[in-house]
């Protein structure tokens, strides 16, 4: 009953949110405060991977030529300044830019913002030796690959290449050797997956060591077309199972879905639902304040820069939205801060005072028996996030 209660009260509180797309001045709700994150969307992907739902466009070099001379004059029209606390670059598959294109784009951020700390998804098969020193070489410290899995039948049925066990283990080795840390992600409830496998799936990747490993349940968001092979607590399951096996081998949680071994967390999920950030590239999101906004897909976002005019969807979040984003973060956590806490509206509080009562929570600490809430609360939250 109590995840059902609060899954609804989150639900509800996004329910209602809606977008407009309209025209801004460049420098409209950008507030370059301390604190201030940046998210690059490289939208650019060769294969269109069935359970992904972000926005990508198949890989073009003519478009993608476009596509880096248009970030630059974003950069340069937003009036970046100040110094941010992190920069992500997300696709899509951002490694399909070659090295010397992204440590060009980085050297030219650097020009008007400070960046202080820079992590990077991609595909495997694109981080070679050479790859991963040049963009070390540009101050790069994290990097985060998707396996999701090593099931070949999934991998077929999701349309995704398989990356074997020796492939990611020369990269994790060659990273750390540059002083990169690397997450590698996982997932269940894709098409096909097993109990058993999954958890074949856990061992492989412990085997290659590396920094952090995320393990998602797969989010039905919309543009996801995969189908679920099992039930939001049959992913649960799954997850609690693998968090044994990491403890058992060093690894530590971090967060519901996250283990690690390194204090470089690459968790761009957590940054991103409490921080304010600035979103660079096509449908690239920005969020300030209650205020969201989301750049267009590529067509209209090179047309709009060549015009030097800005066009975006357009929402605000209202408060009692925001103030249930962060009693979720904290959650999200398993360590819920005290400050955070005390600054949460009554109606919250209570929620709280429940969670304490019914055991889900001790203190500020998630209890085992509320790891399932917070499971059920974070696909919630990630699943009814406003999208234009």
């Amino acid at each position: 009953m109590i995840p059902a209660m609060a899954k609804y009260m989150l639900s509800k509180s996004f329910s209602k949110i809606s977008f407009t797309f309209k025209a801004l001045d460049w420098s409209d709700l950008d507030s370059w405060n301390s604190g201030f994150g940046l998210y690059l969307h490289v939208p650019f992907c060769r294969i269109f991977c069935s359970f992904c739902p972000f926005y990508k466009v198949l890989y073009d070099e003519n478009l993608k030529r476009k596509y880096l001379a248009a970030v630059k004059s974003e950069v340069k029209m937003r009036g970046l300044k100040g110094r941010s606390s992190w920069l992500y670059i997300g696709g899509g598959t951002p490694n399909l830019l070659k090295a010397e294109e992204i440590c060009e784009l980085l050297f030219f951020l650097r020009e008007f913002v400070g960046v202080k700390d820079v992590g990077m998804e991609g595909n495997p098969f694109e981080f070679t030796p050479e790859y991963l020193e040049k963009i070390a070489d540009a101050g790069v410290t994290k990097i985060s690959m998707g396996v999701e899995t090593f099931q070949s039948n999934t991998l077929k049925a999701v349309k995704r290449a398989k990356a074997n066990e020796r492939l990611m283990g020369k990269i994790v080795c060659e990273a750390k050797s540059l002083g990169i840390s690397v997450n590698v992600d996982l997932m269940v409830g894709l098409p096909q997956q097993t109990f058993e496998g999954c958890l074949k799936d856990v061992e492989t990747i412990i085997s290659i060591e590396p920094d952090q490993v995320t393990i998602y349940p797969y989010l039905k968001i919309p543009g996801a077309l995969a189908d679920l092979s099992m039930d939001s607590l049959g992913m649960f399951r799954i997850i609690e199972s693998a968090w044994n096996v990491f403890k058992e081998n060093g690894y530590r949680r971090d967060s519901i879905w996250v283990f690690s071994k390194s204090q470089r967390i690459y968790d761009s999920a957590k940054d991103e639902l409490v921080c304010d950030y600035f979103g660079l590239g096509p449908a690239a999101f920005s969020t300030c304040g209650n205020v969201q906004i989301v750049n267009p897909p590529i067509e209209i976002y090179l047309q709009m820069i060549k015009n030097e005019k800005r066009l975006a969807f357009y929402t605000e979040l209202d408060e009692k939205a925001k103030e249930w984003r962060a009693f979720a973060h904290e959650l999200y956590k398993l360590q819920l801060d005290p400050k955070v806490c005390s600054k949460l509206p009554l109606s919250i509080k209570m929620v709280l005072q429940i969670l304490r009562t019914t055991g889900y929570v001790k203190g500020f600490t998630v209890t085992d028996k509320g790891r399932y809430l917070v499971h059920e609360i974070t696909k919630t939250v990630v699943e009814t996030l406003p999208f234009p």
